[in-house]
């Protein structure tokens, strides 16, 4: 036999020879294009450049303005038993954007856009809102309701609501405990109704040593990552008297990745290509807003942003890292009787769909880091959101990784706005020493000052 002949006889294998190939330099080629990743169980300490922290100020006329157009979108979207959508006219909602809700009636009351009377009466109706839920077996709320019924979302696993957004609940409910006493017994009962130790899932004793079971998310959970564990532990280790050691053990390293010379945790989330490099802003931001920073949470918090000043003005290309994400909202599965159930997501939005298409320069985190680091690059990128307001409604989401206007209007964005001007003024919300206004010390009118 020939050659040539034996050549064209074995062409279907040298086909696939070549082909394997191929896709393996491709596979060789991504893998270098990605940030380094490693692993380290060493503790995470304050840098000499962290800059100091600003001192409280009053807000300017325009800040002040902001401040309502936000409190508008709760206005605007409360329901008639006492709590708020999650989204603009889509009568959903979740335990994360309940605690939105309350987080952003603490920072309207302490901006004197509402009245001591308002916020009394918003905060006792949606307690008593939330003591009526129907709870799952297990004894928890379910990770979505109808916001107009109660009535949980249909979904295909009735799994616990998730304890990562349990913890963002559980943080204005501890607010309210520590700043207004008028509200602890109505806490207090509604905190008896839930088995909150339900949501300490275990992985089984972790040695004859250390007796006791880590705390594991939900592989469902879709905020599972390192900054998310961070946040929320800080309130779920107060459940019970092991829950603190459960919630404070890293989930098998602490797995960082370095980007323009910073390392950070990798927050990279799963895709079915594999794991996608992002970086997760949100969780640190809150943190800062809502209870202070610790020198881990203050330190990843101050990398991000430098990583995101060099990056500022560089082209995106495939690799491009973005720090927040359009939410995804609940399918309903089923009609509540005698309703007609309403699609809340797009028919081609679908769990597999890339982080690229929902990846955000977000209203929320322009104006946290406005608020958190204000130098230059915070106020500019706060300047770029202003044509976020839509008057009478709220801020919309941000801006598209295209460049377009992501015109989403939402209580987690509205509700970050709202914090973060409130920091401004008065500083964290959780604090046991910062100034907190009283009905009396001013009128609304005060507190703010003209450019």
């Amino acid at each position: 036999m020939s050659l040539k002949a034996g050549i064209l006889s074995a062409r279907s294998y040298l086909t696939i020879l070549i082909g394997f190939l191929i896709g393996f330099a491709i596979v060789l080629w991504v893998e270098k294009q990605m940030p380094a990743r490693v692993e380290t169980t060493d503790g995470i300490t304050l840098s000499k450049s962290f800059p100091p922290l600003p001192q409280p100020r009053e807000l300017t006329f325009d800040e002040a303005l902001w401040a309502r157009i936000a409190w508008q979108y709760f206005v605007n979207n409360s329901q008639a038993n006492g709590l708020v959508n999650a989204e603009e006219n889509r009568a959903w909602l979740s335990l994360w954007s309940t605690g939105s809700y309350l987080l952003a009636t603490i920072a309207a009351h302490k901006l004197h856009i509402i009245s001591a009377a308002e916020f009394d009466d918003r905060i006792s109706s949606a307690l008593g809102a939330l003591g009526a839920l129907p709870l799952l077996p297990e004894g928890l709320p379910a990770a979505f309701y109808h916001a107009d019924t109660l009535q949980p979302v249909a979904s295909p696993v009735q799994a616990a609501g998730s304890a990562i957004d349990m913890g963002r609940l559980l943080m204005p409910l501890q607010i309210l405990l520590w700043r207004y006493p008028q509200h602890a017994l109505e806490v207090n009962q509604l905190l008896a109704k839930w088995q909150l130790a339900a949501l300490l899932q275990s992985s089984g004793p972790q040695g004859a040593s250390l007796p006791l079971n880590r705390w594991v998310i939900r592989t469902d959970d879709p905020r599972g990552s390192y900054g998310y564990r961070l946040y929320a532990g800080s309130v779920l280790r107060l459940i019970n008297a092991t829950a603190g050691l459960a919630v404070t053990q890293p989930p098998d390293g602490l797995k960082m990745i370095e980007i323009e010379g910073h390392a950070v945790p990798d927050e990279g989330l799963r895709t079915p290509w594999g794991k996608q490099p992002s970086l997760i802003s949100m969780p640190y931001l809150l943190s800062g807003l809502e209870q202070g920073f610790d020198a881990r949470s203050g330190e990843i918090t101050w990398r991000l942003m430098q990583i995101l000043q060099q990056r500022t003005g560089k082209p995106a290309g495939k690799g491009e890292i973005n720090m927040d994400y359009a939410e995804q909202a609940p399918d309903f599965a089923g009609a509540l009787p005698g309703t007609q159930p309403i699609p809340l997501q797009d028919e081609n939005d679908n769990a597999s769909e890339s982080l690229t298409t929902r990846a955000l320069t977000s209203t929320r985190t322009a104006f946290a880091w406005y608020a958190l680091f204000r130098n230059q690059w915070s106020e500019a990128l706060r300047q770029q959101m202003l044509p976020m307001i839509e008057p009478g409604k709220g801020w919309k989401a941000g801006f598209n990784v295209d460049g377009s206007v992501n015109p989403v209007i939402e209580a987690d964005t509205n509700a970050m706005v709202l914090e973060s001007l409130s920091y401004i003024a008065y500083g964290q919300l959780l604090c046991l020493s910062c100034s907190t206004p009283t009905s009396a010390a001013k009128s609304p009118q005060q507190g703010v000052t003209l450019e």
